[in-house]
C-alpha cells in the first residue's frame, strides 16, 4: 500500500527522524515536509498537491498552530477522509482534548528513542488503515 503523507514539523531533526523511521519501517510512502502551519495549509489548498491520506502535525508549529490547522482542515469537505495525527512533545492532557475537539484522529506524544519512534510510525500508519475512531497512545 502506498500512502501520501504530509508532515508539518518545525524541527529539522524530527523531520529527518520521521523520514528515516518510514524507511526503517518499510512503509511505502510519499512524504512531503513543511515547516509551519501556514505552509501546511498552503500545500493542502494547492491544486498541484496530491491528495494526502495522512496529515501529521505538531501542536506547536509556527505561523498557524496545529489546532488552527486541524480546525481549518475539518471545515473543508475535501479533507474529510484525511487521517489527521498530532505528533507532539506536549504531554498536557488538555492538549489531547483540544486536538480531538479540533478534529484529530490520533494524538501521539513524540517517543524518546529512535526505536520507539519507528514503532510509533508503524502504529500511526496501522491506525490510519484500520481505525476511524479517535485514539490516544504515548
Amino acid at each position: 500500500m502506498y500512502i501520501n503523507i504530509v508532515l508539518a514539523e518545525k524541527d529539522a531533526e524530527y523531520q529527518e527522524i520521521f523520514q528515516e523511521a518510514l524507511e526503517e519501517a518499510h512503509i511505502s510512502a510519499m512524504l512531503t515536509i513543511v515547516n509551519d502551519g501556514k505552509e501546511l495549509m498552503d500545500k493542502l489548498k494547492s491544486p498541484q498537491s496530491p491528495t494526502y491520506n495522512v496529515v501529521v502535525l505538531d501542536m506547536n508549529i509556527p505561523k498557524k498552530s496545529g489546532i488552527q490547522c486541524l480546525k481549518e482542515i475539518r471545515k473543508d469537505n475535501k479533507w474529510n477522509n484525511t487521517f489527521s495525527v498530532v505528533l507532539t512533545s506536549d504531554k498536557n492532557k488538555n492538549q489531547v482534548e483540544k486536538a480531538y475537539l479540533a478534529g484529530a484522529n490520533l494524538f501521539v506524544t513524540k517517543p524518546d528513542s529512535y526505536n520507539d519512534y519507528i514503532e510509533t510510525i508503524k502504529k500511526i500508519l496501522t491506525s490510519e488503515r484500520e481505525m476511524s475512531l479517535p485514539i490516544y497512545f504515548k
